[in-house]
């Protein structure tokens, strides 16, 4: 019998990757929500995102499930984030 053992890694280990700024308000801004199929994980960034808009002001969200919980996001679904939310929310539910 054969053990397979697989350590997840970046496949440059030496990349320095550096965490996005951090907003100084979310007033006025677009945030992305990306939800796993999970059960509540639809409730869960629903209410997250009632509360941001009512709340910290945020003017406008957009929400996308990914295909499977059990594999990550698209590219292109990820591409569509940077390039138009300012940030985004990211959550798994069950």
């Amino acid at each position: 019998m054969t053990l397979s053992v697989y350590r997840p890694a970046p496949a440059d280990e030496n990349l320095v990757l550096e965490p996005a700024r951090r907003l100084r308000s979310l007033s006025g801004k677009k945030v992305g929500f990306i939800g796993n199929l999970k059960p509540n994980c639809d409730v869960l960034l629903h209410t997250t995102e009632e509360l941001m808009k009512s709340r910290l002001g945020v003017s406008e969200t957009f929400y996308r499930e990914k295909s499977s919980c059990s594999v990550g996001a698209p590219t292109d679904m990820l591409d569509e984030l940077a390039a138009v939310a300012d940030a985004a929310v990211v959550a798994l539910g069950d």
